[in-house]
């Protein structure tokens, strides 16, 4: 049997999987679901992005994704409960998190461009706090988060 005639993971023959183009050998389903992932990603939602990525046993992009997300959470939402959610769903300590938004922190200071760090209203000290020190109060308030 020649080349053109054997079947692809879509079962058909490689010729007639794509119009008369060799298959690539990705299932329709996977490919869209692919695509979808990359959507997610250019539109900015990390969350869902990271739960498909999850799915589809993309590990490394997933942990990725997972550090987009809290730092979309926490530096540019400024959101608290929000950003203690997420470390639940991904097992992440109150330490680790931290740890992880001042890495991101760190890498980011020195983009003059960055309005994501300059100082924002935050509703429980009544201040407009940079994210520096709004950090600082996550850390402080980390076990009151969600009891309020």
């Amino acid at each position: 049997m020649n080349n053109l005639n054997q079947l692809c993971p879509r079962g058909k023959a490689f010729w007639s999987c794509s119009g008369g183009k060799l298959c690539d050998g990705i299932p329709s389903m996977e490919k869209d679901r692919q695509q979808e992932l990359k959507a997610l990603i250019d539109g900015g939602l990390f969350v869902r992005a990271e739960r498909l990525a999850r799915e589809l046993e993309l590990h490394d992009q997933s942990q990725d994704l997972q550090r987009k997300a809290l730092w979309q959470m926490a530096a540019v939402n400024r959101n608290m409960p929000g950003t203690k959610k997420l470390a639940e769903m991904y097992n992440l300590s109150k330490a680790e998190v931290i740890t992880t938004l001042r890495e991101i922190l760190n890498s980011q200071k020195g983009d003059r461009e960055n309005r994501t760090l300059e100082p924002c209203y935050d509703q429980y000290t009544g201040q407009y706090l940079p994210f520096e020190e709004w950090l600082n109060q996550l850390s402080k308030r980390w076990e009151k988060i969600g009891k309020d």
